[in-house]
């Protein structure tokens, strides 16, 4: 089983992997998302799935912000692949046509439980690592 170290990056350490975000020929971005089993769906910000060129959906999403408000957010579809070298090579990697939820501000890309669940994953929270199958 590999373990894969907290992103150091904030304070307390976090859970993190690096992704690529793309949709057909158009631009690719790698990013690092943060592993949130809080979050329902996976979420990014408009402005870079904007980028590239993720496709807005008709409809939107109401779901419960982190402040307890509901709200109404847009949907895009957009291909996202794990691209961390630490990553397992036999876990699923590559979610295509995801729908994400495109959030407004300085947002960071979260990756939720619509994802979490292709995995198995182990937060080790006093050594400030995980392991995933």
């Amino acid at each position: 089983m590999r373990r894969i170290a907290y992103s150091q990056e904030e304070f307390p350490p976090f859970p993190a992997v690096w992704v690529e975000l793309h949709y057909l020929i158009e631009a690719k971005r790698s990013v690092l998302a943060k592993l949130d089993s809080g979050a329902a769906r996976t979420v990014a910000p408009v402005p870079l799935l904007d980028e590239v060129g993720a496709v807005r959906q008709w409809r939107t999403a109401l779901c419960r912000a982190c402040d307890g408000e509901r709200r109404e957010w847009p949907v895009f579809e957009v291909d996202l692949t794990i691209v961390d070298p630490r990553w397992p090579d036999d876990v699923q990697r590559k979610f295509q046509r995801l729908l994400v939820l495109g959030v407004d501000g300085p947002a960071e890309v979260l990756i939720g439980r619509d994802v979490l669940a292709a995995w198995q994953l182990h937060l080790d929270g006093p050594q400030s690592r995980y392991s995933v199958e």
